[in-house]
């Protein structure tokens, strides 16, 4: 039984540590974006009927953290990321004689 459940879960990771161009998270990011997103929409569905608003944003905000674990990307952060690239420009000194 463990051998199957780690073969399984073996598997998992592979599928969520896939690389691919456009991947701005990193590998501990990412299992832990799908650990806390699979949380969140769990309790949510479970949350449903006894408290709908807070259930909807928890499934929301769920599947947004597992978008972003399973995929390796995060909008977010790239634009985080390119913001704080600042444009270098050239500087030219001209000595005079």
């Amino acid at each position: 039984m463990k051998n199957d459940l780690n073969k399984i879960m073996d598997s998992i990771v592979d599928v969520v540590i896939q690389s691919s161009d456009n991947v701005n998270v990193s590998n501990s990011e990412r299992i832990i974006s799908v650990g806390a997103g699979a949380f969140m929409v769990w309790k949510g569905v479970k949350d449903t009927f006894s408290k709908p608003s807070s259930a909807f944003i928890e499934i929301v905000l769920g599947s947004a953290l597992l978008y972003r674990g399973v995929t390796g990307y995060c909008s977010v952060k790239d634009r985080i990321n390119n913001l704080n690239k600042v444009e270098q420009k050239e500087t030219y000194i001209i000595e005079a004689l």
